[in-house]
């Protein structure tokens, strides 16, 4: 495994024999757990300075990179597209000037690597870290600085978002390559944080001592408290724009997240969750709530799209309505066939929307979705497909998770690409073309038990005691709820009904 260091100076490397020295050390540990590191001067030394020639005897590799870009975040993204180049499986960036105590990075590796985290920070400032020499001047200029990153950018849990000690993951640098980020040095490194974290990307801090530069410390220049400052502004919005990407795509989240990654989403021709769908076709308090919530808005003849096992087209068919019930899945579609052998109403086939358009199927009533969009990474282009199934003046309707905040270990094991709200949902129906009739949240009752068992616990399966439970007690406690006040501001899901205007021309 290769670890690169990226030296870095604002003293042209002026004091960084002792560095090097602390690094070798550092190097020798870490050799004996299987780690090859090298290191690259991010800049070139000062006349009459012979750190290859120090690092030679030492029995370091160490090479020099002259930055394209100026400034210190410039000349760290050019040590990450080299390291990257080289194929490193984990990335260090340490000041050369011998703040940093390069002995510490054997412990920073080994945590980084425990977490699973895509950053991990040298934090002087969390507890355990210490920064002796340095004044209270400096030292409360420096938490305040923290404070104001966490505050403005809505970093979370970091101590120490303005120091250069870390070590960083290779999808993260990458990552970073394409960011724009603060070309002020303590911008650019309180911006990545925030930008990490909101890429779903796990943000740590391992406690570490942090020393006055060999080389003398540098006077605070009032123009980079400015530029700090105006920095964090832009930050926030930038922030504020991938989160709201990130909704439609929170598996890619969760694949960054060290609590979900070892678990496999699914792939497109099996079902990653049969034991969850089977349980949930057995709960039929639940599958009559939500067939009740859409069947009035349905047409004589039905697409089901993304049938699972048949709960919901049989319970179309016993209401009177001829159903088509389509899923592709190999490890699905007999189970499905199975169940709706005896049901004169419901026809299963084994294709996607896609091949049934192309097959010249008569055009439908009424499609719909229960618990199918949100597997669908183009969710906007599947509900376009829908719309040419459909008459002009039909229906479709929607039924899917709600929420983003509760996107757990459940959803990810199913392979969902996200959960709704009401903006999105909207959103999505209105770019495939459609007329919205009524969005409404549903189960109310069931948010918190949610919450708490597949993002606080992150139990990874629905077994059918938990199904049992929350399909004879929390269903029947949000319908109570829901008759008697009314759709809920939040829910669990969200049902949707909408219409394909009658002008028969496709979405621009």
């Amino acid at each position: 495994m290769l670890i690169r260091v990226l030296l870095a100076s604002p003293h042209r490397f002026l004091a960084v024999e002792p560095v090097l020295a602390e690094l070798d050390e550092a190097r020798r540990t870490l050799e004996h757990s299987g780690f090859r590191v090298t290191a690259t001067l991010l800049g070139e030394p000062a006349t009459g300075t012979q750190p290859a020639e120090f690092a030679k005897q030492l029995g370091l590799e160490l090479g020099h990179l002259s930055p394209a870009a100026p400034g210190f975040g410039g000349a760290l993204l050019d040590g990450f597209r080299l390291a990257l180049h080289d194929e490193a499986d984990v990335i260090v960036s340490l000041d050369a000037d011998g703040q940093h105590d390069a002995r510490q990075i054997p412990e920073l590796v080994r945590s980084h690597l425990a977490r699973g985290s895509g950053l991990t920070i040298g934090s002087r400032w969390t507890r355990g870290g210490s920064s002796p020499g340095t004044g209270l001047g400096r030292s409360l200029l420096s938490r305040a600085g923290n404070a104001s990153v966490k505050a403005i950018t809505g970093a979370r849990g970091v101590s120490d978002s303005t120091t250069s000690f870390r070590v960083y993951a290779p999808d993260v640098a990458s990552l970073l390559l394409q960011e724009e980020l603060p070309d002020e040095t303590y911008g650019f490194f309180s911006a990545m944080v925030a930008i990490i974290q909101a890429h779903g990307f796990q943000v740590d801090e391992v406690p570490i001592v942090f020393r006055p530069r060999f080389a003398g410390p540098d006077p605070l220049d009032q123009s980079d408290f400015r530029e700090f400052a105006n920095s964090l502004p832009q930050v926030r919005r930038h922030v504020r724009q991938i989160r709201k990407e990130m909704r439609s795509n929170q598996a890619l989240w969760a694949q960054r997240n060290p609590r979900l990654r070892a678990q496999a989403a699914t792939g497109e021709s099996l079902f990653g969750a049969t034991e969850e769908l089977a349980n949930l076709a057995d709960a039929d308090r639940f599958l009559t709530w939500i067939s009740d919530a859409i069947e009035p808005h349905l047409g004589a003849r039905v697409l089901e799209v993304g049938a699972g096992v048949g709960a919901i087209a049989t319970k179309l068919a016993s209401a009177g309505h001829d159903v088509v019930a389509i899923e592709p899945a190999d490890n699905v579609f007999p189970e499905l066939r199975r169940r709706t052998d005896d049901t004169d109403r419901v026809e299963p086939l084994q294709v996607t929307s896609q091949e049934l358009l192309g097959s010249g199927v008569a055009p439908f009533d009424s499609v719909v979705y229960v618990s199918v969009l949100e597997h669908i990474r183009d969710d906007v282009d599947e509900l376009r497909t829908a719309r040419q199934l459909l008459k002009p003046g039909g229906t479709l309707a929607l039924f899917v998770p709600a929420m983003p905040s509760l996107y757990g270990s459940l959803d990810f094991k199913s392979g969902h690409f996200r959960r709704y709200d009401r903006s999105l949902l909207q959103q999505v129906v209105v770019d495939a073309g459609f007329e919205i009739e009524r969005i409404t949240y549903m189960d109310i009752a069931g948010v918190v038990p949610y919450f708490l068992m597949y993002r606080l616990l992150d139990v990874q399966t629905l077994d059918s005691g938990s199904s049992k439970i929350y399909d004879r007690l929390i269903v029947p406690v949000s319908r109570a709820l829901e008759a008697r006040v009314g759709a809920p501001a939040v829910g669990k899901n969200l049902v949707a009904v909408a219409r394909r205007p009658l002008d028969s021309s496709p979405p621009a």
